[in-house]
Order: C-alpha cells, then sequence, then structure tokens
C-alpha cells in the first residue's frame, strides 16, 4: 500500500481497509480546542488547546484474544521517535467495540435481574421460614483445611452470638476451602446463608443473618462488573463524547487515521466505499481535513502552504502576523495541560542570514500523537482566522455544534454552512481522484482528470496554475514533471481542452483519463523485442 498509486476511489478504499485490518494503532492523540470568550475582545479570540496521547494496547476480554501485524519499517520509525515500547506495552489503554459493549451489559443484567426475582421470592417466603436444627459437625481429616476450617467455624459461632446485623466478612483466597466452607455453613449453620465475594482484587467468603443480604451482595457485585464496562469501553469513550455532542472531528492527511480510527474502535470496515461512509456519518457528521482544507480552500490555496503538519503548522503561525488589510483575525493560544506531558505551543525555528536555522531551545515533537494532535488544532484555528478576516466575519458567528435551524436574524453558522466545500472532504495520498467527499457523492468523477507530463522540473505549483488560468483547478503531483489536472466541472473540463490546444509549441503533453488508459493498453500489448 505505501509505495502503490491507486486509480479510483474503490480501488483506494480498499487497499487501506486491507491496511486497517491488518495493523493496529499504537498511540492515539486528541486535543481539544475551546475558544474562551471571557478573554476575547476586539475581534481577537483566545483559545485553549487541551491535548492529550495515549498508548493503545489490546487487553484480553473474556479469553478472547487479538492479533496483528507488526512491520519492522514502523517499529524503528517509532524507536527512533521516542516512542516507549514498555510503556505501550504495560499502560496501553484496551478498548470494547459497541457490539462487544452490548453484549457484556446484556449479560450482566440478565443476571441483574435473575437476582432480583430471586431476592423478591425469598422475601415473600420469608414468613413461612421455619427454623432448622443444626446438624453433625462434618467430618475433616487432620491437616491444614481442618485447622483453617475450625477457625472460621469459631468466628461465624461467635458472630452468631453477638448482636451485630452486619454481614460477617472473612477473608479466604483458597478457592477449595472457601467451597468447603459453603458446605460446612449449609449443614452446621442452616439459618445463615453465605457467598463468595471478590472486592478490589481480594477474595472474600460473606457470611450473612438473611438471604435477602446475600442477593443485596451479589447485586452490588454485578453493578460493580457494570461499572468496570465504563472502564474497558477505553478510548472508544472519548470519541464517543465527539459523537454525543456532535462536535467536528479534524485531522491531517487524515483519511488512513478514519480508517484505523472505524476499525480499531466500532466495527469491521464495510466492504464498499459508499457503505463506509453512511456509518461514518452516523458517527462523525463534521470532519474536516487541515491538509485538504490548505491546498483547496479559495482563500488558502494562494498562499501556497507546504504540505506536511509540521510545516504548514510553521507557515501558518507566520502568516498570521501579516499586515495585509483584510487579514487574519488576531488568536492566541495557552496549552491545558492534562496529564504529566509538558506539551507546549509549536514555535517555527529561527533563521540566520544564510535560512539555516539557529541553535536555541526545540520544541518540535512531531510525530507523538499528542503534539501532533495539537498542532492541527492550531493550524484549524489559524486557517480558519484567515477565512473569517477575509471575508469579515467575527469568531461569534461561527458555531461549531450540528446544524440546526435557527431565526432568520441569528447571523451564527456552523462549519458546514461556512465551509460547505470542505467539510466531510478528505484527501487521499497517491490516488486519483485525489479526495473523497464522505458526506455525499465524489465530485471528482475521472472525466474531469487530465495527465499533465513533461513540464520542467523547475515547474512550481503557481506556474503549473498559471497555465490554465483563469481557470481553478485542483494538482495531484505525481513526480517533478507530470501531475494530475481536476477541473472543478464538465465546464471547466472542456476550457482546458482548449486552453491545451491554444498554446502554441507546448512544453508539456496534456491526455485526458482515456487517453492515459489507452496509451497504458498499448504500452502493455506492444511486442517486446528480444536480443
Amino acid at each position: 500500500v505505501k509505495n502503490e498509486r491507486f486509480i479510483g476511489i474503490e480501488r483506494c478504499y480498499s487497499a487501506h481497509r486491507d491496511g486497517a485490518k491488518t495493523f493496529l494503532p499504537v498511540q492515539v492523540g486528541l486535543c481539544a480546542a475551546r475558544r474562551d470568550p471571557t478573554r476575547s475582545s476586539a475581534g481577537s479570540s483566545h483559545w485553549i488547546l487541551s491535548p492529550i496521547s495515549l498508548y493503545v494496547f489490546p487487553r484480553d476480554i473474556a479469553g478472547a484474544e487479538r492479533h496483528f501485524s507488526v512491520s519492522a519499517a514502523t517499529m524503528v520509525f517509532l524507536d527512533q521517535n521516542g516512542f516507549n515500547f514498555n510503556d505501550w506495552v504495560r499502560h496501553g489503554l484496551g478498548w470494547l467495540r459497541p457490539t462487544e459493549e452490548e453484549e457484556k451489559r446484556r449479560s450482566v443484567q440478565q443476571r441483574i435481574d435473575e437476582v432480583s426475582r430471586l431476592k423478591q421470592a425469598a422475601a415473600n417466603a420469608a414468613s413461612d421460614a421455619t427454623s432448622q436444627p443444626a446438624a453433625t459437625p462434618m467430618d475433616i481429616p487432620e491437616g491444614v483445611d481442618r485447622a483453617a476450617i475450625d477457625s472460621y467455624r469459631t468466628q461465624i459461632q461467635e458472630w452468631l452470638q453477638s448482636p451485630t446485623n452486619a454481614p460477617l466478612e472473612i477473608p479466604m483466597e483458597n478457592a477449595f476451602q472457601r467451597l468447603l466452607m459453603h458446605t460446612v455453613i449449609a449443614q452446621e449453620f442452616p439459618q445463615v446463608y453465605s457467598h463468595s465475594s471478590r472486592r478490589d482484587g481480594e477474595r472474600f467468603l460473606c457470611v450473612y443473618k438473611s438471604q435477602a443480604e446475600v442477593y443485596e451482595e451479589q447485586l452490588r457485585g454485578l453493578q460493580r462488573e457494570m461499572d468496570a464496562i465504563d472502564e474497558e469501553v477505553g478510548v472508544r469513550s472519548l470519541t464517543d463524547e465527539i459523537t454525543r455532542s456532535q462536535k467536528p472531528l479534524v485531522g491531517h492527511n487524515c483519511f488512513y487515521d478514519f480508517l484505523h480510527l472505524y476499525q480499531t474502535f466500532y466495527a469491521d470496515l464495510p466492504e464498499s466505499i459508499q457503505d463506509f461512509k453512511a456509518s461514518w456519518l452516523q458517527l462523525f457528521p463534521q470532519t474536516l481535513d487541515t491538509k485538504y482544507l490548505a491546498e483547496a480552500h479559495e482563500l488558502l490555496v494562494g498562499l501556497q502552504p507546504p504540505a506536511n503538519l509540521k510545516g504548514l503548522c510553521d507557515f501558518m503561525v507566520q502568516a498570521s502576523k501579516t499586515e495585509s488589510s483584510p487579514g487574519p483575525l488576531p488568536v492566541t493560544f495557552e496549552v491545558n495541560t492534562l496529564t504529566d506531558a509538558d506539551y507546549k505551543l509549536p514555535q517555527p525555528r529561527a533563521t540566520g542570514s544564510s535560512g539555516d536555522p539557529v541553535s536555541g531551545e526545540d520544541t518540535d515533537a512531531s510525530h507523538e500523537a499528542g503534539y501532533d494532535a495539537l498542532m492541527t488544532a492550531m493550524v484549524l484555528v489559524h486557517q480558519m482566522s484567515h477565512i473569517l478576516g477575509k471575508k469579515r466575519i467575527p469568531w461569534e458567528q461561527v458555531d461549531f455544534g450540528p446544524l440546526r435551524k435557527r431565526a432568520a436574524d441569528d447571523p451564527r453558522r456552523s462549519l458546514t454552512e461556512m465551509l460547505p466545500l470542505s467539510v466531510n472532504r478528505i484527501r487521499l495520498v497517491k490516488a486519483q481522484p485525489n479526495v473523497i467527499n464522505l458526506s455525499g457523492r465524489d465530485e471528482a468523477d475521472m472525466s474531469r482528470h487530465f495527465l499533465m507530463a513533461g513540464y520542467p522540473p523547475s515547474w512550481k505549483k503557481w506556474d503549473l496554475m498559471k497555465v490554465w488560468s483563469p481557470l481553478w483547478v485542483g494538482l495531484s503531483y505525481i513526480d517533478d514533471t507530470s501531475c494530475w489536472v481536476i477541473a472543478r466541472n464538465e465546464a471547466d473540463a472542456l476550457s482546458i481542452q482548449k486552453i491545451y490546444k491554444m498554446i502554441e509549441d507546448p512544453s508539456f503533453n496534456l491526455l485526458t483519463y482515456e487517453e492515459h488508459k489507452a496509451a497504458q493498453g498499448e504500452a502493455a500489448t506492444a511486442p517486446q523485442l528480444r536480443a
């Protein structure tokens, strides 16, 4: 998958789906971003960023082992970037998928209902109970177990003679002795009831003066099991909160990340991309890809920002300081530390007169999941400040919640309304089309793709864009001298062909997608010369 290029979204999805089902995410980074209106004024906006990085490791659930593959190259990469494999195995959080959680809760609830019925039946029969004489003590052979049983007998007798109504709890780790004591109590102390219990990893034999108390303790134990399921849900509880609040989920170049998120924490990825889209939107109806936003939004693409996350973050921080009018809305940030990790705001590295980085404190922690999430949050805020500034829209008019009906005089708009051509569009790497629309039909059918090949390797993005001016086209690079040119609509596709025909002595070749496929077919069937 890593080095292959894909023609068609279904093929791209199928390949990445196989990868997500084979491998496992080892670390999840999240960063909650909150605008503080009490510290925002005069068009400026103060943001509180709360990043966290969590190790993810599969825990055995009810004896069901999980298996996954490991890439040697990935292991080396993680090691070179400070990944702690011991902490991953020892402290990595497990998870339950929704179906696993539902099954466990249903099983515990069935037992709660059964014990509740037994408790009610015992209460109804209590008035009809008659005392039973104690039987002859059981004959226990000489040995360690007999000495222990005699000690337990004594404790029960003393407890019965005391005025307390509290249950008797006897620490008892030995399973055989617990089994033996249940038999002893049933035969020698028929007026009381016994029950084995576990609390905080310690085993007890509990003795009660009424059967109702036994059932109450069983219900308390079952409720503890139900509460423990909340912890077993693990990492998914955080993403579930995003779903419940209908907040946007933001990533950078994140299609593969989203597939891993779904496959690991929710369910097996569906066979078709359309089924995945439908399932994904039920969980996350608003997603944003800062890479796609940087490369496709009309107010950002002209900046020609870098493609990688660290470079884009540094670039947007610098771009926020421009004095143009209208310029970006002023923003400030602070980091709210949630764990022992010491996250710091990314700072662009200073350069000397030669352009080389100068020595100083390096805050770059790229590839650490929480830090990458922190940078992604900063990038989106800066991108939004740039867009809002150009459109002269204040932050107060941005609603980061779900789509909702509003009064005619309500100026607020959701992200989907603010960025209708960007929300739920995710960049695809080494694929054509190079973007997927998660919320609808993929607009980029191949009839609007053109192979532009043979242009000078010195040409940059803006040189390529000028060729097709005044049209606005998308570009997807293949190598230094070729790329795909993507028209926005059918009319622009026709115009691209007309512009190419009008160029005298073009320094490149242009093929439609069909012409490209035909040329590939001819090359494949051409006879091969043999020496």
